[in-house]
């Protein structure tokens, strides 16, 4: 197996981090604990970036840096840099560095960028009047997708909408990083072109696979953003995958619930939900989006006072111990003071 650097990455030297939040963070499984062990090592701008990873492919990969003695594993569950890991990294060209990563929330990149190649495939071949020809395999509720969009934007203008809307695309990369915009137009599936792979993109822009990884998720989180803001066929048929904000809409409902001033376990009744998803939602929202928040509501400061009191030093090395007799609730306000914490630091 080809040795795939770009998890040093995510890695540190002085600070050991849990293998499975790495995973979890690249796989995009989110959970509050995988949320906040991210945020804390400064990693969270990465979810999602590898949606199709595995569990045996990131084991895999895990197990080639530490056999190379770039990786090492500390106790069970926890993995870190070793000295050679990090003259690795010193020793290297300057990895890409991408632009886009902050807005890792916006779209799931593998459905953008299958819908986006289709559709402009679709695109190309109707400019040489070619109605015979094997489309991308794509998912078909993707197929289905582009094809109601088709229907929708077919007209005589269509194919020079969508090679002026690409154009204007691929300016605005080319703004951020040439290498985006190479990589966008050269990745396109069209009439007589197949498109490059991930190892003929970095063959191309002379690049290791890893940084190849990291530019490719970075283009179609790109891509995304400029969507946002932009119109034309092809920004339309990207729009519907656009989140409109880091947290869900049942999450963003819960948090507008508790700034009303509604307790949680009226809020749990009132949406029908249970009282251990309402505190998810609010931890969630602690995490990503803290400054939105009411702090003083949702940690009155007599409450604040006693946690303080309780748990005291780095956050991290806070150890949880009930005391109340209701561990559920107990816990969710350790995690809630240990973001608050955090938050807090980072703020002043």
């Amino acid at each position: 197996m080809v040795m795939n650097t770009y998890l040093l990455r995510l890695c540190s030297y002085h600070q050991p981090r849990r293998e499975r939040v790495i995973e979890n963070v690249l796989a995009n499984r989110q959970t509050v604990a995988t949320l906040f062990w991210a945020q804390h090592y400064g990693i969270l701008t990465w979810l999602g970036a590898r949606r199709r990873l595995s569990r045996a492919q990131f084991d895999q990969e895990v197990a080639v840096l530490i056999g190379a003695g770039l990786l090492e594993r500390v106790g069970a569950d926890e993995i870190k840099l070793t000295a050679a890991g990090v003259s690795y990294e010193e020793s290297q060209p300057s990895p890409y560095q991408p632009h886009f990563y902050p807005w890792y929330w916006l779209a799931n990149t593998q459905t953008v960028q299958r819908r986006l190649l289709l559709g402009f495939q679709v695109a190309s071949e109707l400019a040489y009047h070619n109605r015979y020809y094997a489309p991308l395999a794509v998912p078909f509720t993707d197929q289905e997708a582009v094809r109601g969009w088709f229907r929708h934007f077919k007209s005589a203008q269509f194919v020079q909408e969508v090679y002026a809307e690409l154009h204007l695309l691929a300016g605005a990369l080319a703004n951020e990083d040439q290498r985006l915009a190479a990589a966008l137009v050269n990745r396109l599936i069209g009439h007589d072109q197949a498109g490059w792979t991930l190892n003929q993109l970095a063959d191309r822009l002379q690049l290791s696979l890893a940084d190849a990884l990291v530019l490719d998720h970075d283009l179609w989180l790109a891509v995304t953003a400029f969507s946002r803001r932009t119109t034309g066929p092809l920004a339309s048929l990207l729009r519907p995958l656009i989140a409109p904000a880091p947290i869900s809409r049942s999450c963003q409902t819960t948090v507008q619930l508790a700034r009303q001033g509604l307790e949680l376990v009226r809020i749990a009744e009132r949406r029908r939900l249970k009282l251990g998803t309402v505190r998810e939602h609010l931890l969630t929202a602690a995490i990503l989006t803290p400054q939105q928040l009411d702090w003083a509501q949702l940690l009155p400061a007599k409450q604040r006072k006693f946690l303080d009191h309780h748990f005291r030093g780095d956050v991290i090395h806070w150890r949880f111990q009930g005391w109340s007799g209701d561990e559920n609730s107990d816990f969710y306000y350790f995690r809630l003071y240990q973001i608050y914490k955090e938050y807090s630091q980072n703020e002043s």
